[in-house]
């Protein structure tokens, strides 16, 4: 095999697997919710706060984002408001998980993809993920 051609061959498929922010400040929860995509196929980008989420996505572009309500420096309300004023569309492309009710959330949120209430079912988990990355 010609030299680089296998590297050219997986920064292809790098390049059309969906990209999806997971924004959770709580590490065992990030680290399971990125593993749970990238073996369902999807590239991901960390965020442990929230200021950090809004910089990943004032800097890259994503096919979905999976945001926790309650984190330091900027909550997921004030990731959610940045959407709102930068990238409106990425709202239907936006998955937030909380553990409190749908309906104090829904009341908060407008406009989401969906939510998703903690502990919650990996399978959902990524049936929401890819409803939301193919708006």
């Amino acid at each position: 095999m010609p030299r680089g051609c296998g590297e050219r061959s997986l920064l292809t498929l790098e390049s059309t697997r969906p990209r999806v922010l997971v924004a959770d400040d709580e590490e065992a929860i990030r680290t399971l919710v990125v593993h749970l995509l990238r073996r369902a196929g999807f590239q991901t980008v960390e965020a442990a706060d929230g200021q950090y989420a809004i910089e990943q996505l004032d800097g890259t572009e994503f096919d979905a984002v999976v945001l926790d309500l309650m984190m330091p420096r900027v909550d997921g309300v004030g990731v959610v408001e940045h959407i709102i004023e930068t990238q409106p569309r990425m709202m239907e492309k936006t998955v937030v998980m909380t553990a409190f009710s749908k309906t104090a959330a829904k009341e908060r949120l407008h406009h989401l993809c969906s939510i998703l209430l903690k502990p919650f079912d990996t399978d959902e988990l990524i049936q929401l993920v890819q409803s939301c990355s193919e708006r």
